[in-house]
């Protein structure tokens, strides 16, 4: 099946990473970038394309009759080379067509738009996404099974936030075989159930923190990121800790009301729109902590 035959949505919507990534189409992917390649036996790694591709193919099959938008694809952490007749070159020297060029880690967002909910007056739409990067795999040494990693979840229009849960919500996949990686994702995409998910965000909606206990909140969730402990790199830390903080009285769509209060729906985009500062490598877990937070 062919990318370019998914229906796209013609409303702009920001990115839902920032941090250091650019964003990538297909195309460029497909035939402006090289494919890494086991360096002991020069056995070919799975693309970002083939990976995108397959997972395509799993959506279609398990949303069959919806409208799917075009994949977003972010990508990061460019390696650079060039080919063997323009070794000699100085960098500032080399033309386009020596250069060589793919990207350590991609991530890719497709919508389902057709299945919609709205949470706390925000519309959401389910989603379909996944990461890859490059220095998961030992590329160093002969082939072995790639990691990649699939995720089902709602995204928020106004924002493009992620909301991501953790039972069900991300799968690993570790294999050498795109059939793998479209078969997986269909059996993670036909056990999902999202509605169930949507009733959970809803719940968000109606609990609310007093001023009081947000600010107790931000702190212990500042000591978490110091916790020997914790996992420091799946916790929002203190630089995004502060965002929330300045989005809690300020941010148009999600701050709290006039008395103070906020809603923990409100407060989960606070954070999931912090944590898309995060690298591609760490986004996903950080998402799911994100919402695990709002329980400690």
């Amino acid at each position: 099946m062919e990318l370019q035959t998914i229906n796209q949505s013609e409303v702009a919507v920001p990115p839902f990473i920032i941090a250091n990534t650019v964003e990538s189409n297909f195309y460029d992917l497909e035939f402006k970038h090289i494919i890494p390649v086991f360096a002991k036996d020069n056995e070919v790694a799975i693309s970002h394309v083939d990976f995108i591709t397959a997972v395509h193919e799993a959506v279609h099959q398990a949303f069959t009759g919806h409208t799917i938008e075009l994949p977003e694809i972010r990508v990061s952490h460019p390696v650079h080379g060039r080919i063997p007749e323009a070794r000699d070159k100085k960098p500032a020297e080399l033309l386009p067509h020596e250069k060589t060029l793919y990207y350590e880690r991609m991530m890719f967002t497709m919508r389902v738009s057709s299945i919609t909910k709205k949470i706390g007056g925000k519309e959401v739409a389910l989603t379909v996404g996944g990461v890859k990067s490059y220095h998961w795999d030992k590329l160093s040494g002969k082939r072995t099974l790639q990691e990649f990693k699939v995720f089902v979840g709602f995204q928020v229009f106004v924002c493009s936030n992620l909301c991501i849960d953790a039972d069900g919500g991300v799968r690993l996949v570790k294999t050498d075989n795109l059939d793998i990686i479209s078969k997986q994702t269909y059996a993670q995409l036909s056990g999902f159930n999202y509605h169930s998910f949507a009733e959970k965000l809803e719940e968000l909606h109606h609990q609310k923190l007093s001023k009081e206990e947000f600010a107790t909140f931000i702190g212990r969730v500042r000591m978490g990121y110091y916790n020997p402990s914790m996992d420091s790199k799946t916790w929002l830390g203190d630089q995004q800790m502060a965002k929330v903080v300045k989005g809690y009285y300020r941010d148009p769509d999600f701050r709290g009301d006039a008395n103070g209060e906020i809603s923990l729906w409100n407060l989960y985009n606070l954070m999931t729109r912090a944590n898309q500062g995060s690298y591609i490598d760490t986004i996903l877990d950080r998402s799911i902590s994100a919402l695990e937070m709002l329980s400690i």
